[in-house]
């Protein structure tokens, strides 16, 4: 009986593989388009075993392997719960959603429970998207799940931990224990990303308005302060026109450190550095770059040089320049030239 339950398992093989890719493509390119990162996109079309085991365990639910809406399923791991509403809704626009069997697992729990909270969606093709009448007849799985909560779910798994029966008072104590931990810190990194995203949200609009001078420099401040400040990024374009390169952006963090030795802690003395140094740096650039073949240059290469300039301009002892390429953790056989090439600059641009 079984084997006939399977003819339409493969008889529709092929179309769960193209399922499978059509669906991976269409969320990847919507999460990508709502800048949404994930850890994890998850997916698999069950095998012949999988399918098998399924029926035969549930005899008088699935009359054939058509009937299972997990055949092909996603797993999609995000990072904060914030995500898990956004995600839900583009789920939501790209396939028809069968509302029947949908399921938000946190609002199963009791209010005193804590555990696996993932959302779950069964969804198929929209027939208006212009795919066959036989792809979009096959359903599949789409669940939800924040990192915390894809690690409770693992752990669960890998306990054997399906219920409470026949388990101990004290691990089911112990259990519910790490279970709302996991959700305290779930909710914890969702505050923490929201305000993050609220400073950032600031500093852009300060960044507009010119009022930043007394913003401090760190992360955030400083990526934000070199993608909006025009000085700036007028700067690093002179830069990377003189050998008609592209900028490539990177992490402009190792920096933070460096305008901390010249005693720079915050944006207004970063703008006074572009202000006093801008034109040496473009001297230097000039010099090093004008006759070069790159083509590629990091977005940060304005405060290379800005850096390089204060360095020369500055009033810094040779042990000073020595301790500021130390704290580059540039290589012990390196410094010594570094601080030297410095030394010489100065002989060139010297007043």
């Amino acid at each position: 009986m079984n084997q006939l339950k399977m003819l339409s398992y493969y008889d529709n093989l092929d179309n769960y593989n193209k399922l499978d890719s059509i669906v991976e493509q269409k969320l990847n390119d919507a999460l990508d388009k709502a800048d949404i990162h994930t850890m994890q996109i998850a997916h698999r079309v069950k095998s012949a075993e999988s399918v098998s085991g399924k029926l035969a365990r549930k005899p008088d639910k699935y009359a054939s392997a058509s009937d299972l809406t997990d055949i092909v399923g996603y797993r999609i791991i995000c990072y904060f719960t914030d995500q898990i509403d956004i995600i839900s809704s583009i789920v939501e626009n790209l396939f028809v959603i069968d509302r029947d069997n949908y399921v938000d697992k946190s609002k199963m729990l009791k209010p005193n429970a804590f555990g696996y909270l993932s959302v779950h969606y069964i969804c198929s093709l929209k027939p208006s998207d212009g795919y066959s009448e036989d792809l979009c007849k096959i359903r599949f799985e789409i669940q939800i799940r924040t990192v915390l909560q894809h690690t409770w779910a693992e752990i669960e798994h890998d306990l054997g931990y399906k219920n409470e029966f026949g388990v101990p008072h004290h691990v089911r104590r112990e259990f519910s224990q790490m279970a709302s931990l996991l959700e305290v810190a779930d909710a914890g990194f969702g505050r923490i990303k929201r305000e993050l995203d609220r400073y950032s949200c600031i500093v852009i609009d300060r960044l507009r308005t010119g009022d930043v001078t007394d913003i401090k420099i760190d992360s955030l401040s400083l990526r934000e302060f070199m993608r909006y400040n025009e000085d700036f990024i007028n700067f690093t374009n002179n830069i990377a026109a003189i050998c008609g390169a592209q900028l490539t952006e990177v992490n402009s963090d190792p920096y933070i450190r460096q305008l901390e030795f010249f005693g720079i802690e915050d944006l207004g003395g970063l703008i006074n550095l572009i202000n006093e140094r801008r034109e040496l740096a473009m001297e230097m650039a000039e010099s090093t770059l004008k006759d070069s073949e790159i083509d590629e240059l990091a977005s940060s290469v304005g405060m290379f040089y800005l850096c390089r300039a204060e360095l020369v301009y500055g009033d810094y002892s040779k042990k000073d320049i020595k301790r500021y390429y130390t704290i580059l953790n540039t290589k012990d056989s390196l410094i010594s030239k570094k601080v030297e090439h410095i030394l010489k600059l100065r002989e060139q641009y010297g007043d």
